[in-house]
């Protein structure tokens, strides 16, 4: 396949080009860059804040996998950066499907990304892909986000939409664990407040690995939940990282603490908040996992570093 994807030099970006390439695809990144930059540029773009967009290419695109967005956690949310990250998501995603629609030849399939920020805080509560929208600002922007990539003009002969409702993300070199697994490294890992919240991982081979699927199947679509088959309280991760790296974890960051350098709102709805997410469509689908449990994700990531 012939395939344009936005946050290719992002952490899922990156890995999953490099499947991709390994099986034969072509991948196209579609370059971010104000829409002030686009005038005579060649080659695929996207604007994701003024929500504009050009896929066109002498080769039509089979599928377009659109990743990009202005990261969650990377800064202390403010008014500023809580816009940036809802208009980065909906209006430009919107940007996307109005370039698709544009195309003379579309692509067969549509794959966009979205999160399991879906389905808010829902405490100890499993949920599955049939699960209602939670509440809070990324709900809200999830909701918005997923329905910006249903605008796919074409009637029956639209690009199949599958929607990627991703998890905490479990990798070697970044994402969740080069924040949280520096403290553990350094034996002063543990909960964060009483512990109890639910962490939905997924190891990043498996999330590549179901992204492919999804991609090369003929009929899979909607929502996809991916998350691993055993979400953990942060409390069970923390225990896991111990055993991993041989560390002690004892220590605890008091809820008051993570609400004061994060915010209040960012704390609950990142750090804090409590998602017990499960892939029942992955299941359903027959897309295996290589990483069922949260030792066995942790020990492949980080087995052959000096922890001992």
């Amino acid at each position: 396949m012939k395939i344009a994807m936005t946050g290719a030099h992002g952490l899922l970006g990156r890995a999953l080009t490099q499947k991709l390439v390994e099986r034969g695809h072509q991948i196209q990144s579609v370059a971010r860059i104000t829409l002030a930059q686009a005038a005579g540029r060649n080659g695929p773009w996207w604007d994701p804040i003024a929500g504009k967009a050009d896929l066109s290419s002498t080769v039509p695109f089979d599928a377009v996998i659109h990743l990009g967005g202005e990261p969650i956690a990377a800064r202390r949310w403010n008014r500023d950066v809580k816009e940036k990250i809802r208009l980065s998501r909906t209006i430009g995603t919107q940007g996307i499907v109005d370039a698709i629609n544009a195309l003379p030849t579309p692509p067969k399939v549509l794959i966009s990304s979205s999160a399991i920020g879906f389905y808010g805080d829902r405490g100890s509560e499993a949920v599955d892909e049939d699960a209602t929208a939670g509440s809070g600002f990324l709900a809200e922007v999830c909701k918005e986000w997923e329905e910006a990539a249903t605008h796919l003009s074409g009637g029956a002969d639209a690009p199949r939409l599958v929607t990627l409702r991703t998890g905490i993300v479990l990798a070697p070199d970044g994402g969740f664990l080069a924040k949280a697994g520096l403290p553990f490294r350094f034996g002063v890992g543990g909960k964060i407040g009483d512990g109890e919240q639910y962490v939905s991982w997924i190891h990043i081979d498996d999330h590549v690995a179901a992204v492919i699927e999804l991609l090369e199947s003929t009929d899979l679509q909607g929502p996809f939940n991916l998350t691993g088959p055993t979400p953990v309280t942060y409390a069970a991760f923390a225990a896991a990282m111990g055993r991993v790296l041989h560390r002690p974890t004892v220590f605890t960051v008091p809820k008051g603490a993570i609400e004061l350098m994060l915010g209040k709102e960012m704390a609950r709805e990142t750090a804090l908040i409590s998602q017990r997410v499960l892939p029942r469509r992955l299941r359903e689908a027959d897309i295996p996992f290589r990483f069922h449990t949260i030792d066995d994700a942790l020990g492949s990531l980080f087995r052959g570093t000096d922890h001992k």
